[in-house]
């Protein structure tokens, strides 16, 4: 993550956890960091998920082009999808009181942590969000440490190997807490 600031960073609230890797993630393996935790195969599934929707959301466009009434009944089974989806992982991820503060950006990380954590360690994150509810496992590499008054050590991360689609989840977390900030604010 580079500190000139190349990506707009956004101050939210997630559940972060981690796994320090003793090695760097081969590419060549997928580099999938959904493996370190325990609710990997929810995760793997919403992935799997959302590749479909991008996927097919070129054909669902030409489909409602075609025929509106056939697209708005995929419309439909796509948000009955999500829905079904948002409560399997809200039933993976339900700790939300240890949720801290983060400043994310679609390039990494700022966060809190108990114990420090040295420079250049490989990490497996996993980031929870409950509003809206979504969850995404990441590789990432820790670029600075530093002690906190009273809340243990801040850590900078790097985001490593991100694929097109969890850097359109990232983005599109940023985007969510943005709107809803904007929405907060007195006109």
């Amino acid at each position: 993550m580079d500190e000139r600031r190349d990506y707009f960073r956004l101050t939210l609230n997630a559940i972060v956890e981690l796994k320090a890797l003793a090695a760097k993630p081969l590419v060549t393996s997928g580099a999938d960091a959904t493996s370190h935790f325990t609710s990997s195969r929810i995760l793997q599934t919403m992935a799997e998920l959302k590749r479909l929707e991008l996927d097919g959301g070129q054909l669902q466009q030409q489909i409602k082009d075609a025929d509106r009434a056939l697209g708005e009944y995929l419309n439909i089974l796509t948000r009955k999808i999500d829905v079904l989806a948002q409560f399997c992982l809200s039933s993976q991820v339900t700790d939300y009181a240890s949720a801290q503060a983060i400043e994310l950006s679609e390039g990494g990380l700022m966060f809190h942590h108990s114990e420090p954590l040295p420079e250049h360690q490989w990490l497996a994150l996993m980031l929870s969000f409950e509003s809206p509810l979504m969850a995404t496992a990441l590789h990432a590499q820790v670029i600075r440490c530093e002690p906190d008054r009273g809340n243990g050590y801040l850590i900078a991360a790097e985001f490593l190997y991100l694929n097109a689609a969890e850097r359109q989840q990232i983005s599109q977390q940023i985007m969510r807490a943005q709107l809803e900030s904007a929405r907060r604010k007195p006109q």
